[in-house]
């Protein structure tokens, strides 16, 4: 028993439940002590009501719930979730696949499990529980509401922590999360009339960057070049990062028209992509012409970063530029709200390819992913038989490109 003065106390189930008052205790509220056959130890609660028949119901009901964990297996004075985390925190850094990862399932567990398992014990991490949390954490966040796709990324990063408590014993069996239905797979892209919008907006852009500083022009010019390249062949942010000079390629198929190739290196390994366009080649030459000239008429070496600063590095990110300008160019969210994005851009691509009837599978390869892929994100898209394929044709005459 507590040291506090006990002025009141009731025994029920051979002494197993035993219900009391306190001295000097504010609206005398009872308290509870519980003794459960074949537990270990003792488990004190507060019952929250200074009415006694409450109090012995609430006892009771905790009793049985009690007695039914133990005869599963269930430890009911295991460790507090406040305890275990300050182990898992301590530990998991050193097994985690990478300091990104750790850093992400830390500030998940300290943002939202903690707030609501602070008061637990880790063995009351049950699978109806876990329910309970997601269905709590939809409606508390930090920024704006979590959609099915960062429920699902959260219910991955407390995994980790659940089969970490699993495996060193802190819980007797895995919990068994289930994955929110994705009711709308749509991403954001550019319909043709707001890329039209886009694509005229950014003339005008360019243009209006001649009279300002050279910082403000090259940046434009870096930033225009950079949005029709992706767009017009679907690459990766990754991809187009580390794409070189020395990564461009031409043929000319049997049609007589020249096709640009890019090899890119991304996620997905090595691959030839093939632009929508041979207006690539003009995108790419105005970069390079840009080049040449703050390298004082020297061309940029072949192995050098095609989207680069002054000093040849690569840009890392163009997502501040981007926003900008399609906020400033109004065309900052499609028709269904969904704010657009860098990624936005090769969505619109692939977009734009299926609704001109390219072939599911030759699509995929081009882009470096799978046809369920395209299915599950662009399947709002009319899936019509292709007239002609990405290609289609042989090489015959390879053209020399400007900058060799």
């Amino acid at each position: 028993m507590p040291k506090d003065r006990v002025i009141n106390s009731q025994s029920f189930q051979d002494g197993k439940i035993v219900l009391y008052q306190l001295e000097n205790r504010p609206k005398q509220l009872w308290l509870c002590r519980l003794k459960v056959p074949s537990g270990t130890g003792y488990l004190y609660r507060g019952t929250g009501t200074s009415d006694f028949y409450e109090a012995r119901k609430f006892a009771d009901d905790l009793y049985d719930e009690l007695r039914i964990k133990v005869k599963s297996g269930q430890s009911v004075t295991g460790q507090h979730f406040k305890k275990i985390y300050e182990e898992f925190k301590e530990n998991y850094p050193r097994e985690a696949a990478s300091q990104k990862r750790a850093t992400a399932v830390l500030e998940f567990i300290k943002c939202y499990a903690m707030p609501y398992f602070s008061k637990m014990k880790v063995t009351e991490l049950t699978d109806p529980e876990i329910v309970k949390f997601f269905d709590w954490r939809r409606t508390n966040f930090k920024k704006k509401p979590p959609t099915s796709a960062t429920i699902v990324s959260d219910q991955g990063r407390f995994k980790v922590f659940t089969d970490w408590c699993f495996k060193r014993g802190y819980i007797t069996k895995q919990i068994q999360f289930t994955k929110p239905s994705v009711p709308d797979n749509r991403r954001p892209d550019f319909d043709a009339k707001d890329w039209a919008k886009l694509t005229r907006f950014l003339r005008e852009w360019l243009k209006g960057a001649k009279g300002k500083s050279g910082d403000i022009h090259r940046e434009r010019l870096m930033l225009t070049n950079y949005v029709l390249v992706l767009a017009n062949t679907g690459i990766r942010v990754g991809e187009a990062r580390n794409l070189k000079w020395s990564d461009i390629d031409t043929f000319v198929g049997e049609d007589e028209k020249e096709n640009i190739i890019l090899q890119v290196k991304g996620k997905t390994g090595i691959r030839e992509v093939v632009s929508r366009t041979p207006d690539v080649k003009e995108y790419l030459q105005r970069i390079h012409e840009l080049r040449t000239k703050e390298r004082e008429g020297e061309k940029p070496p072949l192995n050098e970063p095609i989207f680069s600063h002054q000093d040849g590095t690569p840009v890392h990110s163009f997502k501040k530029g981007f926003n900008a300008l399609i906020h400033e160019a109004g065309v900052e969210f499609d028709p269904h709200g969904q704010r657009r994005v860098i990624y936005s851009l090769r969505h619109t691509y692939a977009t734009f390819r299926l609704q001109e009837g390219v072939n599911h599978y030759v699509l995929a390869r081009n882009m470096g992913t799978s046809v369920k892929m395209l299915e599950n994100f662009y399947g709002h898209t009319s899936n019509r038989a292709m007239a002609s394929e990405l290609t289609k044709t042989r090489s015959k005459e390879r053209k020399k490109l400007p900058w060799e």
